[in-house]
């Protein structure tokens, strides 16, 4: 995996959108449609009110697709954090750490974490 999908910051993006276009814009223009009713503007604003459905329902199927997507990246993702849990980590000062308990004064030669007990390969 080159890119890792994160959602946290856009999904918030997403969201506000989705609110904007499915409830704020087609609000205020059924507002403005009530209040000009006898007006010929009155088809015009209801295709705008569509319109913007339209654009609220499109961000809303990107955003699932999306989720759908980052779903599955995190099951890889934790599917290859579990299968070399039970492994040391080299750090930077000859040390190594333990991926069970975070534990970073393991030693090369150690085969068992001095602090969770876990054996390590």
């Amino acid at each position: 995996m080159r890119r890792i999908l994160n959602l946290n910051q856009p999904g918030t993006v997403f969201l506000k959108g989705i609110g904007l276009f499915v409830v704020v814009i087609p609000a205020v223009l059924y507002c403005t449609l009530f209040l000009l009713s006898g007006a010929e503007i009155a088809i015009v604003l209801r295709g705008m009110i569509r319109i913007s459905f339209a654009i609220g329902a499109s961000l809303f199927v990107i955003l699932l697709a999306l989720i759908i997507v980052e779903q599955i990246q995190d099951y890889h993702i934790d599917v290859q954090y579990q299968n070399n849990r039970d492994r040391k980590l080299p750090l930077a000062n000859g040390n190594y750490e333990c991926q069970y308990c975070g534990n970073q004064k393991v030693k090369e030669n150690d085969k068992t974490c001095r602090v969770c007990g876990k054996e390590l390969k």
